[in-house]
Formats: C-alpha cells, structure tokens, sequence
C-alpha cells in the first residue's frame, strides 16, 4: 500500500496511492518511451563569452569548517594535568593576556574536564526529555546493526555515562531510536541518540 501522512492546519493529511494504478501509469510511460524517435546527443565544447562552468549539485562539497578570526595560542591551566588547557587569542593586549590566563587559572576547577568531574547532576539543574504528542503513535525503530568499531565506540560511552549515573538502563521501553554514530573531525567517535519514552 503506498501511503503518505502529513500535517496540515486541520489535523493529519493522507495521500494514498494504488498500486495498480501506478504500474500502469509506468507501463504507459515505457510505451511511449519506447515510440519516440531516439534522441540526438549534443556535445558543448566550450562555454560562451568564458562564462565560468555551473557547478555540478552530485559533486560533493564538504562543509568548509569555520575558522577562527584569529591566530589561537594554547594555554596549560595546571601544569600537573597537561590535559586541561584552553585556547586564547594572540591579539590580546599583553597585560589583558597576563590577567585573563592568571584568571583562568584561579578559576580552573569551575571547568568539567570529563564526565567524572560532574557527577550526579540533578535533574533539577539540567535533563532532556522529548516533548511527544500523545496524538501521534509511538513507533520503535528497528534494530541497527553496525561494525565492531562503532560497537566498541557505543559500548565506552555508555559505559562511561551509566558509571556517573547521567543514564539508566530502560526496560521496555515504548518509544525506541536507534543511536547515531558520527565520526569526529580529530578522529574518534561522537554518539547521539540515548532517548527513550515511558
């Protein structure tokens, strides 16, 4: 059955198609097709007055990153963890740059430098919940498989989350999507997905 559902000002809008009608529809389509003379190939060997050529829309043009408007220099907030640094600009004036980095550095517990700085958040301050409407049904998607390296990605994240008590297993659970796994820019793994509705 080919159906299409979509929203409109007064509720839920339904296309529904029949099968039959839309094989004869292509089958007519062929036929004529078929009639028609075949067409005559051209080819263009240059481009009018150096006009420039259009840009094929298949051709695959990665998303340019932003960058920043500045030169960026890396600061060590605590020489004891080399891991926790930020990055400031070098067009600072330099005693705005000896205060702001002093400052950073006074300052440097107030920064969660991993999942085990922030444990047992309470909802209170921050959760995310999905606003549902009961109108709609819930649907559970299925399964997804993937490969041993996104496995092992999910596998980490989960478990680094569920150790801090930022998530909890769900049983049952009527309303299920499947996590997304995104490679990250610098390498790695970056999940998103862990949602769920009771």
């Amino acid at each position: 059955m080919l159906l299409m559902k979509f929203p409109t000002r007064n509720g839920i809008g339904v296309i529904q198609g029949d099968q039959l009608s839309a094989r004869t529809c292509y089958a007519t389509a062929l036929k004529s097709v078929a009639s028609k003379p075949p067409m005559e190939v051209m080819t263009l060997q240059g481009l009018p007055n150096g006009s420039e050529p259009i840009d094929d829309p298949r051709e695959e043009n990665p998303t340019p990153m932003v960058q920043p408007a500045e030169e960026l220099e890396t600061v060590i907030l605590n020489e004891e963890f080399p891991d926790r640094w930020v990055k400031i600009g070098t067009n600072l004036d330099p005693d705005l740059r000896r205060q702001f980095i002093d400052f950073l550095r006074q300052q440097a517990e107030v920064f969660a430098w991993s999942y085990d700085d922030m444990p047992g958040i309470s909802p209170d301050v921050i959760s995310h919940k999905l606003s549902i409407s009961t109108v709609h049904k819930p649907v559970r998607q299925k399964r997804r498989s993937y490969d041993a390296e996104r496995y092992e990605a999910m596998r980490a994240e989960v478990d680094k989350l569920k150790s801090i008590g930022f998530i909890r297993e769900a049983t049952y659970p009527v309303w299920l999507a499947n996590s997304v796994m995104v490679r990250k820019a610098r390498g790695g793994w970056r999940m998103s997905g862990l949602y769920r509705s009771e």
